[in-house]
């Protein structure tokens, strides 16, 4: 990872706010990606990432949530992230005054659907309510226990190895952990920083500087991005994330997304076929076990056939055929099961359901990584309606990119 020991240059910017500031403006371009120590004028120091080309970047000051402010910017220290140069300019500087939100999270809501974002833990939702929930006492469908559940991003990169010298090994659960940076935080608890944050009033766009779960407190050279809309019945999220470390990552499974419920909703479903969309029999688990342990590894595996386009799982409860629906196209394994399983219906208890539909996708330090998912609520006929209604929002072409499949054959054995 570069740091600015090799300095490609300062650009002096002496710049004050009239009172305090809590979000600073940067207008540049850039031939190449840079990493940019700020120095603002209390002599604090901030690191940030731009992209290459140009544009408009904006970042809250360091302890934005707990109230934080600053007056000014003193300078840009910087290095490219490239083989060449990177002619950083900074055309513009501006600062504004965002009171910070009075909750740890943002909601955003319509007759139907409430949905909040965490933004103490990086922008990741924790909260997912049908206001025509017809089962007494199920509120938020989503486990909030801790940094790590939610319905967040989770990426997958480098280990220790000779491309990478300076990379260092996590750990968690007493085993050596890669390169993961996660949008809620680390194992530790610690909470991902909130970047950006911009709404109207039915979605919010999040940006935030993941920690490594694997360490505590230490935060990965990347960004994670993104937009949140509420529309009828159906929640959409647009994902990207863009690593700034220049490490070389293998073609690692990632989790697309981690997504967590409460234990409650115990029974999970998917379609296993290759008719798809054509109202197949589904197929369900009832009892599985905690997918992270060796011996329920595989039992808690499926692979999605090559030809399936109806790639949509969900968590119900059978005893109220009720529950939530994640539809993401162009995936190829779902990972599943359940943790410390007992029926719990709150939300920040241990017990959790969990999913990850899994592909298998390399890491390109400063190519963003992006895709898009859709979720909603209800009996399982009515999810499974409204994904073949919605079938066509998304190809997910970007996860095709340096790509290795694991889906199986056709006519592979049924689960």
């Amino acid at each position: 990872m570069k740091d600015l020991k090799e300095t490609e240059g300062i650009i002096e910017i002496g710049k004050r706010a009239e009172g305090s500031f809590t979000r600073f403006t940067l207008t540049y371009e850039a031939n190449e990606a840079v990493r940019g120590i700020v120095t603002y004028s209390d002599g604090t120091e901030d690191i940030v990432y731009l992209e290459k080309g140009g544009g408009t970047f904006r970042c809250f000051v360091p302890g934005y949530i707990d109230g934080a402010s600053k007056t000014g910017i003193d300078s840009i220290r910087y290095v490219s992230l490239g083989e060449k140069p990177s002619g950083l300019k900074i055309k513009d500087v501006g600062f504004e005054n965002v009171p910070a939100p009075s909750g740890e999270t943002f909601f955003i809501e319509n007759d139907r659907l409430k949905v909040g974002v965490r933004l103490a833990w990086g922008g990741g939702i924790n909260y997912i309510e049908d206001k025509k929930c017809p089962v007494p006492g199920l509120r938020n469908l989503i486990n909030q226990y801790d940094t790590g559940r939610l319905v967040q991003q989770s990426y997958y990169g480098t280990g220790e190895c000779p491309e990478n010298p300076d990379f260092r090994f996590g750990e968690f659960m007493g085993h050596k952990w890669c390169y993961n940076p996660v949008q809620g935080g680390d194992r530790g608890n610690q909470r991902s920083r909130l970047i950006d944050m911009r709404y109207d009033d039915k979605s919010v766009y999040i940006k935030a500087m993941p920690k490594d779960w694997g360490k505590v407190g230490f935060d990965t050279p990347s960004y994670m991005e993104n937009i949140y809309t509420v529309d009828g019945d159906m929640i959409r999220v647009d994902n990207r994330f863009t690593d700034f470390s220049c490490w070389t990552h293998g073609c690692n499974t990632q989790e697309l997304p981690a997504f967590y419920t409460v234990s409650y909703l115990r029974r999970f479903v998917w379609y296993d076929g290759v008719d798809s969309w054509t109202g197949g029999p589904l197929t369900v688990r009832d009892d599985l076990n905690f997918w992270g342990l060796p011996e329920y590894s595989e039992a808690c595996t499926f692979h999605i056939r090559n030809s399936a386009k109806e790639t949509w799982c969900a968590w119900v409860s059978p005893d109220d055929d009720y529950g939530i629906g994640l539809f993401v196209p162009n995936i190829d394994v779902f990972k599943a099961g359940r943790f410390m399983y007992d029926g719990s219906k709150k939300p920040e208890d241990p017990s959790t359901n969990y999913v990850a539909p899994l592909s298998r996708v390399r890491i390109i330090s400063t190519k963003p990584i992006e895709y898009s998912y859709l979720m909603t609520v209800g009996s399982l006929s009515g999810i499974r309606e409204r994904f073949y209604e919605n079938r066509d929002f998304c190809g997910n072409e970007r996860l095709s990119e340096d790509h290795i499949s694991m889906r199986i054959g056709d006519d592979a054995p049924a689960y």
